[in-house]
């Protein structure tokens, strides 16, 4: 699965070659810059939801990580300065098996600097075009109380608001929603599949 994401990739790559910034896979040369940039994102959010929570656990192995069946982190490089200025990555969604076609977009991120030039638009375009690659049928964003301005970006893309129930819980059939009324993910499926849209996967907070 991970040969296809390459290969979507290099279409990817080509596109962006005679521009500023291109994107890459992840190897473990670009670890520590991409970490550096997922930290400071991570500073400017004042809570840790299950999403950053799992996020700063993966951190120490970030590189490794990523090297799992059906998963694959793509950094973006400004050109001029050879550093990571941003990277989105792919996974099973809660651990699911690939083959299962539900995916992850996580750790979508944009160095402080460089925002407001389109470059999380390009990223989440790449993320969805190589997730589409690696055979995921559908894709889950979760959100937290500070992306109220990406939602926007998640609907252009087809992603829609869900609640999604907890697993292990007392309230199993409370809806993951934040405090703030914002959806804790939301979703994307493939029109051409056979989905049930009420059939969501179960998720436990960790």
């Amino acid at each position: 699965m991970e040969m296809l994401a390459y290969s979507k990739l290099d279409v990817i790559s080509q596109n962006c070659s005679q521009e500023r910034f291109y994107l890459s896979p992840l190897d473990k040369s670009l670890e520590a810059q991409t970490v550096e940039v997922i930290q400071n994102t991570l500073i400017q959010l004042q809570s840790v939801g299950a999403e950053l929570g799992a996020t700063k656990r993966k951190l120490s192995s970030f590189h490794e990580a990523y090297t799992k069946p059906g998963t694959i982190y793509l950094v973006l490089i400004d050109s001029l300065t050879s550093r990571v200025v941003g990277g989105v990555g792919i996974v099973p969604f809660a651990g699911l098996d690939p083959s299962e076609g539900i995916g992850e977009i996580r750790e979508l991120t944009v160095d402080n600097s460089y925002r407001r030039q389109g470059l999380g638009l390009r990223l989440l375009q790449a993320a969805f075009d190589t997730a589409v690659g690696l055979q995921y049928k559908r894709l889950y964003l979760e959100a937290t109380e500070h992306m109220v301005p990406a939602e926007a970006l998640f609907l252009r893309f087809g992603f829609r608001p869900v609640a999604i129930h907890q697993k292990n819980s007392k309230k199993r059939k409370d809806p993951l929603i934040r405090q703030t009324g914002q959806p804790a993910f939301f979703v994307w499926e493939d029109p051409s599949e056979d989905l049930r849209s009420g059939n969501e996967p179960q998720h436990s907070q960790t």
